[in-house]
């Protein structure tokens, strides 16, 4: 099974950019490439060079092209062997190649979830027992339009109860499919959002269909990490409106990220954000020290690839522990070699 992560937060706070670092931890562990599925509106300008050089390979899903069907034959291990083919008659599944790939990044949760409430009711599917159709349900209706000529009628309907658990438990299972297939990492994207538990506390977590997805889907990965976005002001010369040759000072807005591996506070609200790691516990305390606060700061030079590179080294290191002389001392007494024990 594949190591897993999932990567949460606002819009703006570089998650396409972890990615593009992610790509690059994949290939200098495995020397493979990385599997890039997009369904967020935004694309992979930020991942361009890795993309040219071939070091990521990308599909976007479109809502309209039979979603269901190729999100869950992608995360069982097929690939369109034309990725640029967007007509669903001619969309050929093929095998991923795993001595060429070596990790997998989905993005993501949120997209996914609004692709496929968006797709259920378009096509007028019912996968919770509701007739969108029924006469003063108030769910589906029809307009016409004339289109070359003839008149057509175009459908349009809302979202139900059922299209929220069917969209949880399709993304579930999408997300057990692919860490189950043969990669190093896969790494899954969201945006945030902020709802309530049961008893109607407020929690916060990946933005998901549903209220209870939400507070469950952290579980659902290894790594849960939440991108705090920070607005700090700075003043810069700018040339004057009223006069170019004149300079004037104009505030500026510049944008800080910082991706906690911590469960941390919201800093207007006091709820705190869920995040969690899975270092080897013996490794914890020297991840703290490596990155204190319980985050990193990506920069234009590294992201996400430094924490994982960190999270490898640490858990290698726990490995050479007493642990090790126990197993040894054992053999001994059992009178085992270490060919057999192994």
């Amino acid at each position: 099974m594949a190591r897993s992560g999932a990567l949460y937060g606002g819009t703006g706070s570089y998650k396409t950019s972890q990615v593009k670092w992610f790509s690059h931890y994949i290939a200098k562990k495995t020397g493979k490439a990385t599997l890039l599925l997009s369904t967020d509106g935004g694309g992979w300008q930020a991942c361009e060079k890795e993309v040219a050089a071939k070091m990521i390979l990308p599909y976007r899903c479109e809502a309209a092209v039979l979603p269901l069907v190729l999100l869950r034959k992608i995360s069982q291990g097929y690939w369109p062997e034309n990725p640029d083919e967007t007509n669903p008659a001619d969309i050929n599944l093929i095998p991923i190649n795993w001595n060429e790939v070596g990790g997998i990044a989905v993005e993501g949760w949120t997209s996914i979830a609004q692709v496929v409430m968006r797709y259920l009711p378009d096509k007028g599917i019912s996968v919770g027992g509701e007739d969108r159709n029924k006469p003063g349900a108030n769910m589906a209706f029809s307009v016409p339009v004339h289109v070359m000529g003839e008149v057509k009628m175009e459908s349009f309907g809302s979202s139900t109860r059922g299209d929220y658990g069917f969209v949880q438990r399709l993304l579930y299972g999408l997300v057990m499919n692919f860490i189950s297939l043969p990669v190093e990492y896969v790494l899954f994207t969201a945006l945030e959002a902020k709802t309530e538990d049961e008893d109607r506390t407020t929690v916060y977590g990946p933005a998901i269909a549903g209220k209870k997805a939400t507070a469950e889907c952290g579980a659902w990965v290894g790594d849960l990490l939440h991108a705090q976005d920070y607005t700090i002001a700075r003043n810069e010369e700018v040339p004057d409106p009223a006069d170019p040759k004149k300079k004037v000072t104009q505030t500026i807005m510049d944008t800080v990220v910082r991706y906690y591996f911590r469960k941390h506070l919201d800093p207007v609200t006091g709820i705190p954000f869920p995040a969690k790691t899975r270092v080897v516990p013996e490794g914890i305390e020297a991840l703290n020290k490596k990155f204190p606060g319980g985050y990193f700061e990506p920069t234009t030079e590294w992201g996400f690839d430094r924490y994982l590179e960190a999270v490898d080294e640490l858990s290698v290191v726990a490995a050479d522990d007493p642990l090790r002389s126990w197993r040894e001392k054992m053999d001994a007494k059992l009178g085992r070699t270490a060919a057999a024990a192994k």
